[in-house]
């Protein structure tokens, strides 16, 4: 039988549904190009509660975390959060995850919806002989993502914290109509915005409505993966898994070398990359798809890992695995035919008109 999240009665009424990770979510509402620009020019909020939530407490979580974890998490201060990813022993990802510290001895992860068991299997087996313990609340809690430039402005109005003072990958304890949740400035669309988390389950409609009635715009998951492909972040599954190390993912910033240990470390010292993860936009018409081969005059030089049609670019855009040094004009087999397209960094958008770092008007 497929999950449901707490606000699936609302998405049975006004959104497409679809399966995902086991669940039934919503897949867009009225159309998946005007949620992306009303995230990306004024609020749209996200049920993300399908993704996995875990608490790690205990003596020595800091020293385990540190273990599990590629990213240093011992030295985050209280309510500052971390991206970082879990590693196999072989250098692969076994996940991406962002980690908040919430009590001296208590973090919170949040992880793929994909990966819920299979990181708390990996997390359960790692944590014996560490004086330490791993709580899943992923079905006793839910949680919204709020994106987009007006997040702060929208969200302010019904917190009774001053918002403005969280910096990004900062948060807080704080109430939301009156419902405990903690709160990060996180988010997984480039633009500024929030991530709320409560475990008062019964409320999550109440707070999805108001926020609505405040002039945020529902998102689906369609929606959630145009922004991400626009700016550049990775996706488990398609452009990262077991067998894919975060060097050629260039994900290294959060790949900590000069801790003592980490499981996968010893693997990653010895890597030797020869490609990595770029973006790819299109010059001619066509959208490309996960799996289409790209080309370098005749030869084949990767496939796409993740493709769309940016309504802000108006154009198809892509993820790709190329040759390290490779640069320029590729072709990408679309429907048969060959398509131009080139190789550029991300995000894909003008980051002075769009995202996080965006000029202030």
């Amino acid at each position: 039988m497929k999950k449901r999240t707490p606000l699936y009665e609302f998405h049975k009424e006004k959104a497409h549904i679809g399966n995902y990770a086991e669940y039934e979510m919503p897949i867009w509402y009225n159309s998946i190009s005007e949620e992306v620009i009303s995230v990306r020019e004024k609020v749209g909020i996200f049920d993300v509660s399908h993704m996995g939530r875990v608490i790690v407490s205990g003596n020595d979580v800091k020293e385990f975390l540190d273990y599990i974890m590629t990213n240093e998490i011992s030295n985050l201060e209280l309510y500052q959060a971390k991206y970082s990813l879990m590693c196999n022993e072989n250098g692969g990802i076994k996940d991406d995850v962002i980690v908040t510290k919430i009590d001296e001895n208590s973090f919170l992860i949040v992880w793929n919806a994909v990966n819920r068991d299979k990181n708390l299997n990996w997390i359960k087996e790692k944590i014996i002989g560490f004086d330490a313990d791993v709580e899943d609340i992923s079905d006793e809690s839910f949680m919204i993502a709020i994106q987009g430039p007006f997040s702060e402005i929208l969200l302010q109005k019904i917190c009774d914290k001053n918002l403005s003072i969280i910096k990004r990958f900062r948060g807080l304890k704080t109430k939301i109509k009156g419902v405990e949740c903690i709160i990060t400035r996180t988010g997984y669309t480039g633009e500024d915005g929030f991530e709320l988390i409560s475990k008062e389950i019964e409320k999550a409609l109440d707070i999805w409505n108001s926020l609505i009635s405040l002039g945020a715009i529902p998102a689906g998951l369609g929606a959630r993966d145009v922004l991400r492909i626009e700016a550049g972040l990775p996706l488990y599954g398609n452009e990262i898994d077991e067998n894919i190390n975060p060097f050629e993912a260039r994900l290294d910033f959060a790949v900590k070398m000069n801790k003592p240990i980490f499981i996968g470390k010893e693997a990653l010292e010895k890597i030797k990359i020869t490609r990595k993860r770029v973006g790819i936009k299109m010059l001619d018409k066509g959208i490309p798809r996960s799996g289409y081969r790209v080309y370098s005059k005749e030869e084949i030089i990767g496939f796409i890992t993740s493709g769309t049609y940016s309504p802000i670019l108006n154009t198809g855009i892509a993820m790709a695995y190329l040759p390290i040094e490779f640069k320029g004009e590729v072709e990408v087999e679309i429907r048969g035919n060959r398509m131009k397209g080139i190789v550029t960094d991300f995000p894909f958008y003008d980051i002075k008109k769009y995202g996080w770092k965006r000029e202030k008007n």
